[in-house]
Parts: structure tokens; C-alpha cells; sequence
């Protein structure tokens, strides 16, 4: 019997199947450890008709039959075959370490924290006992208690040993460490489809970028579209930008997950859904999360971020259901619990320099940091207070917080691995006078964080488009372009109006932004476009574009938004151009690029940048007129709707903001009979930019400055 289940920790490249009686136990257990489940299943049904009913031999069999269930995902089954094994073997380990799984799998842990110690008092006779209650452990976050047992585990040599130290090692926020660990096992048992599951995570995790996709492709090859490999390959296709076959890869996981086979991974299918241009579905998605948003954090919380890219008007609703639940939460009183309490009482300012903590999880290439780096270096030697970055998530090899440091002056704090109360201290450690939130509800945010407080003064800037909803963020920083005096937008901060640009583009040299040169424009008939997401191209946005086409019979579309080898992307968005009535015949579809100064150049093949409703852009404007393409917008009467209406009239090109579509259609036809001069002033539009209040980065830090000490002087005063 022991040698059986010592079959279920062996190495599989030290399993022998030849050496084995073909159709034993042995053989069949060998056959699960190698991931040949079929065959040790139908080796298994055929045996145990011919077993003595109750024998230890029949035990084993049925033991193994569970097992097998349990790495397929099929817990039902596995229970029927666990109420065999109790009628004949009460209380043994077997039974222990397979009711523990399957109470794992259903997600039943209070199940698990009750069961009394006497549940695993031989578990140093046996190893597979033992990696269960390491397990159950590590699922608790009792981390200390699983390192405890993992120093006694009797068995420090075999693959689970070094999976449940990864694990550990995760849990302390040491991701890369935990990958390195465990990557290179991968050659020891590439069939061991548990590994490569956590390798595939891990190497996410860590953003190890250059080593995600020959690691996913390596796992799907070994194991195909497996339920347990779909959500993190649903991510890859995302980050690929695939939204077509991420969408698909989501709804088969949910396929699985309706048949009791795991669990679907419903923040990836919103954003696959949503990257394919469905945003506007997602008010009808998921209908149990509006009542009970604190079953799944992250889904309410990535729910959260597109209700506002689509101006949902079940935004405010939901956003307010599931503050108010965070805040009743017990996890969320022991976040407010966490120290020091210092820095949460207002001090005098006193004419001191202030401490501002800049919050983030986008410390990389992304558009929040690239605009941090305008900022900075333009301000560089002149700023008058503090400045910290507070970086959230571990970016790996696409970190850029050293240049930060190095280059521009200011202390960084890497936060990310620490979780909960240890994060919500070491923030409040800083004893910043002013924390801004750049994350909003976007991913790896802390917002949880600021809804406990991490500083006197809270401000919502720059890496969110609407209102946090949090009761604890005193600001919600802007300039009278996003918050026009007829403010119509729900907000629960008080609105601060920059009486400049929100924002500054002024690229230093450094940055490829900055090294780029105004391409020539393209020839032939005119040409718009749009460097925007897919999720932006609402059908609404398609209705338009269509009308423009079908007024300039010879004019050209060009579209730039998801990998070409993504064909069912692009047959997805086909068929949503024919239903609004826009030919794709007429479009282009460009190529991903694989740097900033190569996609920056593709701009030679527009003529004019379309900007899309409701979801406009920001950096992409910023881009456009940069590389000498002006945009056409139509002002909204949101935040999301109001970026490049802030943008375009702070590079003091007004003209380019339309207040209906009659105007937005009506301005690019318009451009059509100016086309020569259109192309013939490129350079004009860096020119423009350059000399207004948007290319003078300096100026912005100096209001910031001013915004922070005023907010920070109000705060002492209430």
C-alpha cells in the first residue's frame, strides 16, 4: 500500500514504467505521477471489479481512482468515491488526505481551520498528509506555520517540497526568488501539470516579460488548453494583445467551470470582453457581484475600473456598494489598525519642506510613470519638497525605479512584497504629508490602502478617469477642462482645479518621445486613424467613423490596436463595423511594434488622429500632436470623455474640440479639401505643443507644489 502512494511524490524522470507489472497498482500509480490519467483511470475500472470488497488492495484502488478525480477537477465524483473508503477505513491517513484536498478544492478552508490537530498527528509518517497541511496553511496566510512544517517535512527532497517553498517564498512577496526555484524543475517533470501551472503563474507574477510566452507555450503544448492553464493563458493573450482568443480562452475556463471543473477566471473574461470592444456589455455581466461584492475582491475591483470607461451609470452604485462593504470588512479594521498612527494627524507645514508620496503600481514604461518622468525632469533642481514613489508591484526586468532614483532625485520605496497591514505601515513609515493615489481601480492598486489612510492628505490624480469613491480621498486633482463648472459627474473627493493643463508633455531626451523626429505624412487620399485600445472602439465611436467614410469615399482608416496574427480579433471587430455600417475594406490594420520610438513613427501613415467616444485618449494625443497629427475629439461631460478636450486645448488647439458628432463628422470632411496644407505643416503641430502651457512641464510641478502645501495647509486648518 505504502509503495503506492510513495509512487505519488517520486520524480518522474526516475519512474520506470518497463521495470513495472503492467496493470498493477504500482504501474497505475506511476501512470498519475506522469500525468497519464486516461489510461491509469481505465486501468483502475477495470481492476476493482475484480478486487475483495473492503481489502486494503481495494482501498488503494479507490484511493487512487480519487486522487485522479481530484487533479481533474471533478470534486462531485471524488466525494462518492471518499463515502466508499469511509465505510471501510474510518479515519485513516488515506481518507484524512483526501477529504483535506477535496475541502481545498471546494474552497471550504473554515472547513479545514476547524479540524482538531489530532487530523494530522502522523503526518511525519506520511509525506503526502503533510504537503496538504502545509498547504491548508499557506491558504490561511499562517506563514509561519508553514515554514515550521516545512522545516520537519519528511520528504525535503521531492518535487512537492520545492513547490511548497515556491509557494512560501510567493507568499513573502519574493516572487522572482520563488520562480528561479522552480523554473529549472521544469526539465526534471515537464509532464507534471501541477508545476507547470505554478511555474506559469510565478513567471507572471514576477514579470519576468522576456519569459512569459516560451513558458506559456511550453505549458499548452504539454498539456494543451487545460482548465487549470486557461486563466493564466487568457492573461498571456491579453498582455499579447489577442482579445479575441483571450476572449475565447475564457469562455472555455467557464465552459469547464459549469461542469464543476475549476473555477473561471472572471477579471480576465471582462477585460477580453472589454478589449474586444465590448465594454458596454459588462452592465449585463456577472449579475451576483452588485449584491455580494466581497466574494471575489478582484473582479468587484476590476468591474469597478470599466463601469467608469464607459460612463455605466451603474458606476456609482456599484463603486458605493463596494466601498461601503471594504469598509465594514474585517480586513479592512485591521489595515486601519496597522502602524505607526503618526503620520495620519496633520502637521503644521511651518514653511518645511512636505513629504509627497507618489503611489503607483506602473512603475515601467507605462504612460503614468513616462508622464512622471516629463515632470521630474523638467522640475529637476527646482522642486521644493520631497518627493518619494511608492511602487506597488515588482515589474522585473521592466522596472524603471532606478532611473527614477538615479536620474531625478527622488526616493523610491519598494512596497510590493508586502501585503496588508506590513504595506499600509511601511507607507505611513514615510510620514508623507500628502499621498497621491496613481492607480485609482486600475491594476495592482492599493486602494483598499487609501481607504484606510496612508497620509493626512489623499488626492486622486493622473492614473484614474473618474472619481475613487472613497470617502477617505480628501482631493480629486484636475483643471477646468475635466471639470467644467457645471460639474454633471458623481465624485465623492472635492474637486481641485489646476488653473493650468492637468498635465505636461514635455518628453526629455532620454525617453525615445524624445529622440523621435516628426515623421512625413503619408500620400495618396487622406488618412485617419486611431493608436487607441480596442476597448475604446465603442460602436458608437464605429457609427461615427463609418459616417466620415461613407462622406470621403476615398479616404482610408487606420487602426492599430491588437496583434495582426490575432485573426479572431479582427473578424470580431469585422463584423461590429458591418452592423454600424463601416466597411472594413477600407481599413488598415497596422502592426504592433516592438519599442516606444518604433510606434511613435507610425504615425507617418496618419493624416488626422480620431479620437473615440466615450473613451477618449490622453497619451495618445499627446503622441499624435507630438509626431504632427492633429485630433479631432468631441467633448463629453465625463472625465474619461474630457482627456483630449484637456489635452488639445491646453496645446492651444481649440478648434479641434467638437461639441456634437454633426461637428466631430463635419471637421474631418473639412480636412479632406485642406489636405495639401494639412500635410505640408506637420512640423507645426510639435511646434505648437512645445510653445504651450502643455509642452511646460516645469510650470505644472510648480502648481503641483502649490496644490500640495495649499491642500496640506486646508487639512491643518479643518
Amino acid at each position: 500500500m505504502a509503495t503506492c502512494f510513495d509512487l505519488l511524490l517520486a520524480w518522474p524522470d526516475q519512474l520506470d514504467l518497463a521495470a513495472m507489472t503492467a496493470g498493477s497498482l504500482e504501474h497505475t500509480a506511476a501512470l498519475i505521477r506522469l500525468n497519464h490519467l486516461p489510461l491509469a483511470e481505465t486501468q483502475l475500472l477495470s481492476v476493482l471489479p475484480k478486487l475483495p470488497a473492503g481489502s486494503e488492495h481495494e482501498t488503494v484502488a479507490l484511493a487512487l481512482l480519487a486522487q485522479i478525480r481530484l487533479q481533474r477537477g471533478t470534486m462531485q465524483a471524488c466525494g462518492v468515491l471518499l463515502q466508499q473508503i469511509q465505510q471501510t477505513h474510518p479515519g485513516s491517513w488515506v481518507l484524512r488526505w483526501l477529504q483535506a484536498q477535496l475541502w481545498m478544492q471546494q474552497g471550504q478552508l473554515a472547513q479545514l481551520s476547524a479540524l482538531p490537530q489530532s487530523w494530522w498527528h502522523d503526518e511525519h509518517q506520511h509525506p503526502l498528509l503533510a504537503v496538504v497541511h502545509i498547504a491548508e496553511r499557506l491558504a490561511h496566510q499562517d506563514l509561519d506555520a508553514a515554514e515550521r512544517l516545512l522545516a520537519v517535512f519528511p520528504a525535503k527532497a521531492t518535487l512537492e517540497a520545492h513547490r511548497l517553498q515556491a509557494a512560501l517564498l510567493k507568499a513573502r512577496g519574493h516572487l522572482i526568488e520563488a520562480f528561479e526555484l522552480l523554473a529549472p524543475l521544469l526539465q526534471r517533470a515537464p509532464q507534471n501539470l501541477q508545476l507547470q501551472s505554478q511555474v506559469f503563474e510565478l513567471v507572471i507574477s514576477a514579470r519576468q516579460i522576456p519569459k512569459v510566452v516560451p513558458i506559456a507555450r511550453e505549458a499548452v503544448l504539454q498539456h494543451g488548453e487545460h482548465p487549470e492553464l486557461l486563466n493564466n493563458v487568457t492573461a498571456v493573450k491579453l498582455f499579447q494583445r489577442q482579445p479575441g482568443y483571450a476572449r475565447r480562452c475564457s469562455l472555455l475556463l467557464q465552459t469547464w467551470a459549469s461542469l464543476g471543473v475549476g473555477s473561471a477566471g472572471m477579471a480576465n473574461q471582462i477585460c477580453s470582453y472589454e478589449q474586444c470592444g465590448n465594454a458596454d456589455w459588462l452592465d449585463h455581466l456577472h449579475p451576483a457581484i452588485w449584491k455580494h461584492p466581497l466574494h471575489n475582491l478582484d473582479l468587484s475591483g476590476n468591474l469597478v475600473l470599466h463601469l467608469a470607461s464607459t460612463q455605466s451609470y451603474r458606476y456609482r452604485d456599484h463603486l458605493q456598494t463596494f466601498t461601503s462593504a471594504l469598509a465594514r470588512s474585517p480586513q479592512h479594521q485591521e489595515l486601519r489598525r496597522a502602524s505607526p498612527p503618526a503620520p495620519l494627524v496633520p502637521a503644521k507645514p511651518a514653511g518645511r519642506p512636505l513629504t509627497i508620496a507618489w503611489v503607483s503600481a506602473d512603475f515601467t514604461p507605462h504612460p503614468v510613470s513616462r508622464f512622471l518622468q516629463h515632470f521630474l525632469e523638467a522640475s529637476n533642481g527646482t522642486r521644493q519638497h520631497r518627493h518619494v514613489l511608492v511602487s506597488l508591484v515588482n515589474h522585473g526586468t521592466q522596472s524603471n525605479l532606478a532611473e527614477f532614483q538615479a536620474r531625478y532625485g527622488v526616493d523610491v520605496v519598494d512596497v510590493a512584497p508586502l501585503h496588508g497591514p506590513a504595506r499600509v505601515s511601511a507607507i505611513r513609515a514615510l510620514q508623507a504629508d500628502v499621498a497621491i493615489d496613481l492607480a485609482g481601480w486600475t491594476g495592482g492598486h492599493f486602494a483598499q490602502g487609501f481607504l484606510a489612510r496612508l497620509a493626512p492628505v489623499q488626492v486622486n490624480y493622473l492614473g484614474y478617469f473618474a472619481s475613487s469613491g472613497l470617502s477617505s480621498m480628501e482631493y480629486w486633482l484636475g483643471d477646468a477642462e475635466l471639470f467644467p463648472a457645471a460639474m454633471a459627474e458623481w465624485h465623492t473627493e472635492r474637486l481641485w482645479r489646476l488653473p493650468r493643463p492637468f498635465i505636461a508633455w514635455q518628453p526629455p531626451l532620454h525617453l525615445p518621445e524624445g529622440q523621435v523626429a516628426v515623421t512625413e505624412a503619408p500620400s495618396g487620399p487622406i488618412r485617419f486613424g486611431s493608436f487607441n485600445n480596442n476597448r475604446k472602439l465603442s460602436d458608437r465611436t464605429l457609427a461615427l467613423w463609418a459616417e466620415i467614410l461613407a462622406r470621403l469615399p476615398q479616404a482610408q482608416l487606420v487602426l492599430k490596436a491588437n496583434a495582426g496574427e490575432d485573426q479572431l480579433t479582427q473578424e470580431l471587430l469585422r463584423r461590429r463595423m458591418l452592423r454600424q455600417g463601416l466597411d472594413p475594406e477600407r481599413v488598415t490594420w497596422l502592426a504592433l511594434t516592438a519599442g516606444s520610438k518604433e510606434h511613435l513613427e507610425q504615425y507617418r501613415h496618419l493624416d488626422v488622429a480620431l479620437d473615440p467616444v466615450p473613451n477618449g485618449g490622453c497619451t495618445t494625443t499627446c503622441e499624435a500632436l507630438w509626431m504632427g497629427c492633429p485630433v479631432i475629439t468631441l467633448a463629453g461631460n465625463h472625465y474619461v470623455s474630457r482627456m483630449s478636450t484637456a489635452v488639445l486645448r491646453g496645446a492651444n488647439c481649440p478648434d479641434w474640440v467638437c461639441d456634437s458628432e454633426q461637428a466631430y463628422v463635419q471637421r474631418a470632411v473639412d480636412q479632406a479639401q485642406n489636405l495639401a496644407q494639412l500635410r505640408q505643416t506637420r512640423e507645426s503641430w510639435r511646434t505648437t505643443l512645445v510653445s504651450s502651457a502643455l509642452g511646460d512641464a516645469a510650470d505644472l510641478m510648480r502648481h503641483l507644489e502649490q496644490a500640495f502645501t495649499a491642500m496640506a495647509k486646508a487639512s491643518v486648518v479643518a
